[in-house]
């Protein structure tokens, strides 16, 4: 009988998580309520509420499945990378998708990190999250080989974040002010510009 409870409340929790997330995507995070979240799930207020504590609680649980999310994609993409060369494509390849075929991804993403400008004191738990994005980054260029130094693995995986954080936002603004190819020409010129010469 627990086990059956505990089923239902993680279907419940899940589906308010989806949600949220749409709700969030389509009005941000100021803009989204409570209630619109309960009618988008079709659930009661009541539903959140046992939960969450509230709006913000359900935000940060739903951005942290879309990172978790964009992590486990990356790690099942990056596994078993041979070279440099293999990685960039991979890694870009996995991001253009995501830009192209999920743009409420994107849009979390910007939500997210206006809600870490507008609320300091919650500003840790985004800058954590998005560590954790280029911790995996880093653990990719470092198995692809591109450097053999950890330190300049995580500065270059920063590099590539805000290369492709950019790109995103270009993309979904303009779609012809930048292409995939270009995105994987900049990557490159990072990854090349980075490796030691041979």
């Amino acid at each position: 009988m627990v086990g059956i409870r505990r089923q239902r409340q993680r279907r419940t929790r899940e589906a308010l998580l989806d949600a949220a997330a749409s709700v969030f995507a389509s009005h941000g995070y100021v803009g989204a309520s409570v209630p619109q979240i309960a009618r988008e799930a079709g659930m009661s207020t009541g539903a959140i509420y046992a939960n969450f504590a509230g709006k913000q609680e359900l935000f940060l649980a739903m951005m942290r499945r879309v990172v978790e999310a964009g992590a486990t994609a990356r790690e099942r993409s990056f596994e078993d990378i041979a070279d440099r060369d293999e990685l960039l494509e991979r890694m870009v390849t996995t991001w253009t998708s995501t830009v192209d075929t999920a743009p409420h991804v994107v849009l979390l993403m910007a939500e997210f990190w206006l809600y870490a400008l507008r609320n300091p004191p919650h500003g840790r738990i985004v800058a954590e999250l998005l560590a954790d994005v280029r911790a995996n980054l880093s653990a990719s260029i470092l198995a692809a080989g591109v450097v053999g130094d950890a330190d300049k693995a995580r500065r270059i995986a920063g590099a590539v974040q805000a290369a492709a954080y950019g790109y995103a936002m270009q993309r979904l603004v303009d779609e012809e002010s930048v292409s995939p190819e270009q995105l994987v020409e900049t990557v490159g010129w990072i990854l090349r510009g980075a490796a030691p010469a041979r």
